[in-house]
């Protein structure tokens, strides 16, 4: 059966002399790898420019789902980017986030609403024209909830820390391996109860901002086992500083 589909973009792989290894998430059928042969070669009617991290696709395949690689039968861009490929902070951002969703949603099944939360979050930052700069942070918190370990907002009375393992915050420190002390289990509250269009508020500075950023690896490394770090985390550090 044909299927007519979105998909985003997670990772490419050069693949022989002239193919391409494509990994995308799509909307009606989770995590998809498709080979895209002859894609370096002078006729080819698929070009590797089409598959950038993060281009938001449309594309027509049969899709088998016991098949290792599927092909595409048509491919255009669904949603062009029109800030994000020109600006460095916006691309090196973008880079680092494609590698995160390449990293985390291993085998993940169809779910519109993670596809609806990364199309439109995608759009936004394309759309910003500022006040963009924790927006990474705001996208991993947010992506965790579709992996399964969005921390508990509801805390208890008197809260002075944040569990890292139990995702919780909590009174007293006594016990734990892995938490954060008071100033900065608020700040790491406050960016969890913040919504996309009020990031602006935040006023994290630079060093605030780069450890949020090493907290939230960590947190994800604590609750997913397959996650075991990122190579542009010091890229977009140095970029954004």
């Amino acid at each position: 059966m044909t299927d007519h589909a979105r998909g985003i973009v997670l990772q490419q792989l050069r693949y022989g002399d002239s193919s391409l290894i494509v990994k995308l998430y799509s909307e009606q059928h989770g995590l998809l790898t498709f080979m895209v042969k002859g894609a370096f070669g002078r006729k080819s009617r698929f070009r590797p420019a089409l598959f950038q991290p993060l281009s938001m696709l449309e594309f027509v395949a049969s899709v088998q789902p016991n098949k290792d690689f599927q092909y595409f039968t048509e491919v255009t861009v669904e949603t062009p980017y029109h800030s994000i490929p020109l600006d460095v902070h916006k691309s090196t951002m973008a880079l680092f986030l494609a590698e995160l969703l390449s990293k985390t949603l291993v085998e993940q099944g169809p779910n519109p609403m993670l596809f609806g939360f990364l199309h439109s979050s995608l759009q936004w930052l394309d759309l910003q024209r500022e006040h963009f700069a924790d927006f990474h942070l705001f996208f991993m918190l947010e992506l965790s909830r579709f992996l399964g370990f969005y921390p508990r907002l509801q805390a208890e009375a008197g809260w002075q820390v944040f569990d890292l393992l139990d995702g919780s915050f909590r009174v007293q420190p006594a016990g734990l391996s892995y938490y954060l002390e008071f100033d900065e289990a608020q700040q790491f509250r406050q960016l969890a109860l913040t919504k996309l269009e009020n990031l602006a508020g935040l006023k994290h500075t630079l060093s605030q901002r780069r450890r949020m950023l090493d907290i939230i690896i960590l947190y994800y490394q604590l609750h997913l086992p397959i996650f075991k770090g990122l190579q542009s985390h010091e890229v977009l550090r140095t970029v954004l500083g």
